[in-house]
């Protein structure tokens, strides 16, 4: 019934183009009370709504954000002058067909991704935006197969099957048209630590 019932909703849902078509004032005035049944509690004066039940899977964390960029050394340079930041060297990723440089924060990792060969999906990216941008964000996921197989369900496209990415960790992308323009990389990551999965070349 469950199952009916989200693909029913999923289509409506993404009928709406922007959050502003989707949240009217009796949803914003009905955020900052209690939410009745299903409702996790409050958060900071913010009602909380929990998930369904049958989701089969559990996000661990955010993995990272990916931004592309049209020169590496400049965007490096900025991150570590202007903000701070511990960043890496260089990193090929022929598997991705990317150049990575590893930006730590205390709790997340920022990924600098230029591309690496013609071929290479970010060199699409930005002849689209040639300043550059936020490429995807990284979820990390306890149950790669049962992520793939439930959003399947609920109307959110993978793109391919999930395959091993140049960390060797199995990944999939979920199409942008169908998470709202963002484009979602799940990555298998059991027992995830944000901070352990950084990069040891960070900082050196």
């Amino acid at each position: 019934m469950a199952g009916v019932l989200r693909k029913s909703l999923v289509p409506a849902l993404l009928r709406f183009k922007t959050v502003s078509q989707m949240v009217t004032p009796q949803a914003s005035k009905v955020m900052s009370t209690h939410v009745g049944m299903g409702s996790g509690g409050r958060r900071g004066g913010w009602a909380v709504r929990s998930p369904p039940d049958d989701i089969p899977f559990a996000i661990k964390a955010l993995k990272h954000i990916a931004i592309a960029v049209p020169d590496l050394s400049i965007a490096a340079e900025h991150y570590r002058t202007a903000f701070g930041a511990q960043v890496s060297d260089p990193v090929d990723k022929v598997v991705d067909g990317v150049t990575v440089v590893y930006v730590q924060l205390p709790n997340l990792c920022i990924e600098l991704v230029h591309p690496l060969g013609e071929k290479s999906p970010v060199a699409t990216f930005l002849l689209k935006n040639p300043k550059g941008g936020i490429h995807h964000v990284c979820l990390a996921v306890d149950d790669l197969q049962s992520a793939s197989g439930y959003l399947g369900e609920v109307g959110v496209t993978t793109l391919g099957s999930p395959v091993n990415s140049a960390d060797d960790k199995p990944a999939v992308f979920l199409h942008p048209e169908t998470n709202m323009g963002v484009f979602i990389k799940l990555q298998q990551a059991n027992h995830f630590s944000a901070r352990d999965d950084m990069p040891r070349a960070v900082g050196t």
